[in-house]
């Protein structure tokens, strides 16, 4: 069950005048305003809705979560509320006689049968007839239960699930593939659902599996590469390439036209790289991918970069920072008038941390403009920009443009110039919260590398408030993690000193498991270190911008950096020392 419980005093000893009984028992069983919900009843002015139709009216308004409104649900109509459906029973004969399609549209799905019972949870109670079709079909009573909308549409997708075919069977109906269905692409708008979907042309069905199969193990980029013989098919997953399908050398040109058309590109244009987008759906997930073709000696490669839009942005405590890292940052976010950075390298999780710091922040009563190339996660309360250089829309241009908007907070997506850092810098001058980006391998480093754009180092001093940079580190697997002899070596590498090795008897790694697909790691955790503009690092900014020395004095003054955030981890079981040392090689 949720975390929240019915009422048992307060509110609930007010009389409820609702018309609608869901009004009734969210005010009185729930402790949801009556004022908040009185202005909804007056905005119905005397209609009853249907119950889908009232939900996402309270959703609009903000009134309470979806599990909440699924409880009260539950409770309006007398059944049982489910909130996870991971152990329901799923029956071959439900796929084979319910149509996913249906099932989808009404939302619905069987959990367990006995011979005179069929339990389906559903999400709108209301909707009787294609659950009695079900009892009719199957011979049994109903019991309804009430789930929210994921876990049954979750439950769905994996009762259907439908892209498992074998290698074999890709390659059978692939060799014989020779065209490429040149008709109107994918949508943007209402794109099908790769689970539903029916396609006949091989090429399609491949290029579907592909994408489901990068889509259940969260992939971020999908690399179609080729050489002389073959087309090899690899998958990123927690920043590592993985070889994941090999295909003939035959159909790498069909394949790079269907990506090229559902991307909305140029099939006849091979001899120059091109970019594109498009947005998918798998097992009700969006996907936002963006391609990039380019031309090799052995025809074209394509890469897809996935981007889920369904995945939860997190807060600032939730990213896994040292304490006083995320302690100085969370204070440092609420000022005004100043400039935080983030560096790292591509895939670092550098917009992640952005946005986890423009979440502290109130974005009812603030102007909060972000300019990115791309917009990776499009978030309510945010005014949102893409720059497009073709059409002369740069960072710079749109950040000139965005200081006319009356902002208070500004994200800038990288400061890839000059005139970017400078018009930033006027605007963290002028009372502006400026976030931004820089690709430089650590926290000093970016301020040398801020010096050699040519910004001057006292306006550096005078605006900057602090630089965090970061890598991401894969996580040991859960699954087959186990306790290991320390290496002694492996330990001064670290920059464990021999007085301090007697604490160290043993450390973890993973022996590889089905679960993380032998690699012994799944999941990924930041490694952080934070540069604050103390007077010590000011002063010492005026007289060079080295910077070793930069480092050297930010470390005398408190600055944890990240081969020691790494030892921490270490120590903690949740990375091995190998992952450390990759990721910090600079220090």
């Amino acid at each position: 069950m949720s975390d929240t419980q019915p009422a048992t005093g307060g509110q609930a000893s007010q009389p409820s005048s609702f018309r609608h009984p869901l009004f009734r028992v969210l005010a009185d069983e729930f402790r949801v305003s009556h004022d908040t919900l009185n202005e909804i009843n007056e905005e119905l002015a005397g209609r009853m809705p249907a119950l889908a139709d009232l939900k996402a009216l309270l959703l609009h308004h903000e009134v309470s979560t979806p599990d909440v409104l699924q409880q009260g649900v539950a409770r309006m109509f007398g059944l049982e509320f489910i909130p996870s459906l991971d152990d329901a029973e799923i029956s071959p004969e439900f796929t084979a006689s319910i149509p996913i399609r249906y099932a989808k549209k009404f939302m619905f799905f069987p959990t367990r049968m006995t011979d005179e019972e069929l339990w389906v949870a559903v999400e709108n109670p209301d909707v009787l007839d294609p659950i009695e079709d079900v009892g009719r079909r199957f011979k049994r009573r109903i019991r309804q239960v009430v789930s929210t909308h994921q876990a049954i549409l979750s439950l769905i997708n994996r009762a259907y699930d439908r892209a498992d075919a074998t290698t074999d069977q890709v390659f059978e109906v692939i060799d014989a593939a020779s065209s490429v269905d040149a008709g109107s692409p994918w949508g943007i708008e209402e794109p099908e659902d790769l689970i539903d979907a029916h396609d006949e042309e091989p090429i399609k069905k491949l290029l579907n599996n592909i994408l489901y199969q990068a889509a259940k193990s969260n992939t971020s980029d999908v690399h179609i590469d080729a050489n002389s013989s073959e087309v090899v098919v690899r998958f990123r997953v927690d920043g590592v390439l993985h070889n994941t399908l090999t295909l003939p050398k035959g159909i790498q040109r069909t394949l790079i036209n269907r990506i090229k058309i559902m991307s909305r590109l140029d099939i006849s244009q091979r001899g120059l790289p091109q970019d594109g987008r498009t947005l998918i759906l798998i097992g009700g997930r969006k996907i936002d991918i963006r391609v990039s073709t380019m031309p090799t000696v052995f025809e074209e490669k394509a890469v897809m970069r996935l981007l889920y839009q369904d995945q939860d942005l997190f807060g600032l405590e939730q990213l896994g920072m040292p304490e006083q890292i995320y302690t100085k940052l969370s204070q440092l976010v609420k000022q005004t008038g100043g400039i935080i950075l983030v560096s790292g390298p591509t895939g670092s999780g550098k917009t992640t941390t952005l946005y986890g710091a423009l979440n502290e922040i109130d974005r009812h009563s603030l102007n909060i403009m972000t300019i990115e190339d791309p917009v990776e996660y499009k978030m309510a309360g945010y005014v949102q920009i893409e720059v497009n250089p073709k059409v002369g829309l740069t960072f710079a241009n749109a950040l000139r443009s965005v200081l006319r908007q009356d902002p208070d907070v500004i994200m800038v997506g990288e400061m890839r110039d000059q005139e970017t850092a400078m018009i930033a810098i006027q605007a963290a001058l002028t009372g502006h919260t400026v976030f931004s980006t820089v690709h430089t391998n650590s926290a000093p480093a970016t301020i040398a590398r801020l010096v050699d754009m040519g910004v001057e180092p006292y306006l550096i001093s005078s605006s900057l408030m602090a630089v965090l940079a970061q890598r991401l580190v894969r996580r040991i697997c859960d699954n087959c993690r186990e306790e290991i002899p320390v290496n002694l070596a492996l330990l001064m590498e670290l920059g464990i000193e021999k007085t301090e090795q007697s604490g160290w008897k043993s450390i973890y790694h993973g022996k590889g498991c089905a679960n993380c697909n032998g690699t012994g790691y799944q999941g990924r955790v930041g490694l952080f270190e934070m540069l604050v503009m103390t007077e010590p690092v000011k002063s010492i900014l005026l007289k060079t911008n080295d910077a070793n020395q930069i480092r050297d004095v930010a470390v005398s003054d408190g600055m944890l950096s990240m081969r020691k955030a790494g030892q921490q981890l270490v120590r903690d079981g949740v990375t091995t020392i190998e992952e450390i040392l990759h990721a910090t090689r600079e220090d």
